[in-house]
């Protein structure tokens, strides 16, 4: 039996994506602060880390497109 793809799998894949998770830290100042050092390389509006943010849950840099089983959808 082959799995058919149906538009609600598509649209599950889209949202919910780090970019509309809520453990996705979007306030960039916030970022500053909890990194201790980033700002002497710049900041956290830099160019290196563009789109990227930290996510919460695994306290690492995660990319908008990026996903996980940890999703929440923001709220």
């Amino acid at each position: 039996m082959s799995h058919v793809r149906t538009s609600v799998d598509a649209m599950r894949e889209v949202t919910a994506r780090c970019e509309h998770c809520r453990h996705r830290l979007k306030d960039q100042r916030a970022t500053e602060q909890r990194i201790a050092g980033l700002a002497s390389f710049g900041s956290a509006y830099g160019a290196s880390i563009a789109s990227s943010r930290l996510c919460g849950v695994h306290d690492c840099w995660v990319s908008p497109q990026d996903g996980c089983a940890s999703f929440m959808p923001k709220g």
